[in-house]
């Protein structure tokens, strides 16, 4: 474990961060939550209002409306734009002496932006009000819809941040590495216990490249285009972060065995810092200790961003810069990354630099070549259940760690660590499910159907068929409750139990 000495005082700001948290949870009405958390009960409550598509017209709103857009795969969950109600005599007004053009207008076209919230504040609002079940399920239908998901939330309520490990549980992704293109295998696997290459992004001070758009394209397979990570230029992403800086999102690149069209031969991880790295030191340094690489978005280095870097000098992890090539302090960059170089093992294709005339295409093309070359030279891979070692030592709380997630993983891993074939624990465990049951089914079809009568008198028939259905119903309800049925009832009573005791 690497020490960064950068005189970070952990709780420095969280007054401030926690106001600015509650104001946040005033305006959309999740204050309540705070106490008692959002659960996915509550959420998928049907009701009148709950059927009704509806655009948000408040900010009460916005929280709803991203739980069912989110629950129902609706790739517009992230929009924060409100519904503006205009009356007839505001139209009225707006077109008298249309001749002339109105002052207030620019102020009009202002209020809208300033009336709204940033998306990620919503997200981290829902997530910080929810139980650990829903904020699985939101998680997973994030997964689904191909958003960056939220790998550490930041310090909101307290003065830690917190690692999404649970809240990731539940997602299985497939994929065909080149290594089983001609077979056309495939693998599946838990997403949380995948190792793969993890690459970080994050920006040093001011930079006008827009990082998030550089992330969807360079992750974008060709002629196509999805927005991952929100960014400036989409709806609601250019509103001021109130809350959410500080927080680190994570998408990934799969490939589907095409080689010839696959981005990369095996997967990888793309972490995104929100935020200046200065002020958001421990998930810096959280990222420079789980990433192969971490590219830095900067406008230039000076001795400041010198000192930061300097500090990184005992770590394996690979740092590439991006610049901007029209920067005024391009000799003073330069003598500092000079003095980098050694320390922390920079050459010239560590330093990617953004000319002003470039085409976008080109400049993703450079990155992938860069980031294909890391993943080349075999860069150490870490899963996201590994990544919790390093979170306790920088003190980062896993959301795993509260006591009714352990109490359900515990749960969950005495009934599965029974199952030796999945074939024979289903035969044996789940019985109701096996012979007994298709047989029964059949009995049923046929008393409907009549089949099979022959020449068979027809109330003969169905007597003989009502005279099996009982036997096997007989059968049925002999068959007493397996171990692991036991623990699977035991284990949903404690959990409600648990749940509905708690504050």
């Amino acid at each position: 474990f690497i020490h960064l000495n950068w005189g970070f005082k952990p709780g420095f700001g969280t007054e401030t961060k926690r106001k600015a948290v509650m104001d946040i949870l005033c305006k959309l009405n999740l204050e309540k939550h705070k106490s008692k958390a959002l659960s996915l009960q509550e959420v998928l409550k049907i009701s009148s209002g709950s059927l009704k598509e509806f655009t948000p017209q408040t900010w009460e709103d916005l929280p709803w409306h991203f739980l069912r857009k989110i629950l129902a795969l609706n790739v517009t969950a992230r929009s924060t734009s409100f519904k503006q109600v205009v009356s007839d005599d505001q139209v009225l007004r707006r077109n008298e002496g249309n001749e002339r053009i109105d002052k207030d207008i620019f102020v009009t076209l202002e209020m809208g932006e300033s009336h709204s919230v940033n998306p990620l504040d919503v997200l981290c609002a829902v997530l910080l009000c929810s139980d650990s079940f829903l904020q699985q399920e939101i998680l997973l239908k994030m997964s689904m819809c191909q958003f960056a998901l939220p790998l550490i939330l930041p310090p909101l309520m307290t003065s830690k941040c917190t690692l999404m490990l649970w809240a990731m549980r539940a997602i299985v992704k497939k994929w065909r590495p080149h290594s089983l293109a001609e077979s056309r295998g495939f693998r599946e696997d838990s997403l949380v216990l995948t190792s793969m290459p993890t690459v970080s992004f994050v920006r040093m001070g001011n930079c006008n490249i827009s990082k998030s758009k550089v992330l969807n394209e360079f992750l974008s397979p060709s002629q196509q285009h999805n927005d991952f990570f929100l960014h400036r230029d989409m709806e609601g992403g250019n509103i001021p972060r109130k809350i959410a800086d500080g927080l680190v999102e994570i998408a990934w690149y799969f490939p589907g065995g095409r080689t010839n069209t696959d981005l990369f031969p095996e997967p990888v991880a793309v972490a995104n810092l929100r935020g200046d790295v200065e002020s958001h030191r421990v998930q810096f340094s959280f990222l420079t200790q789980v990433s192969s690489a971490v590219f830095i978005f900067a406008e230039c280095i000076g001795e400041r961003e010198y000192t930061l870097l300097s500090s990184l000098k005992d770590l394996s992890t690979l740092f590439y810069f991006i610049l901007e090539s029209r920067s005024r302090k391009s000799d003073s960059t330069l003598e500092f990354l000079n003095k980098l170089a050694p320390v922390i093992k920079l050459d010239n294709s560590h330093i990617l630099v953004k000319n002003a005339t470039m085409n976008k295409a080109v400049f993703v093309e450079l990155l992938r070549a860069a980031i294909g070359k890391i993943i080349a030279s075999k860069p150490k891979c870490v899963s996201i259940d590994k990544m919790c070692t390093t979170a306790h030592e920088l003190t980062i709380q896993v959301d795993e760690d509260h006591k009714e997630c352990q109490d359900a993983l515990r749960c969950a891993t005495e009934i599965s660590g029974e199952i030796k074939d999945v074939a024979v624990y289903k035969k044996e465990t789940l019985i109701l499910q096996g012979d007994l049951w298709k047989n029964l089914a059949k009995v049923e079809k046929e008393l409907c159907r009549m089949e099979r009568q022959g020449d068979m008198p027809s109330e003969k028939y169905r007597s003989e068929l009502r005279g099996r259905w009982l036997e096997l119903r007989r059968q049925q309800s002999q068959c007493d409750l397996t171990f692991g049925l036991i623990n699977f009832i035991h284990g949903i009573k404690h959990l409600k139990d648990l749940i509905t005791s708690s504050p």
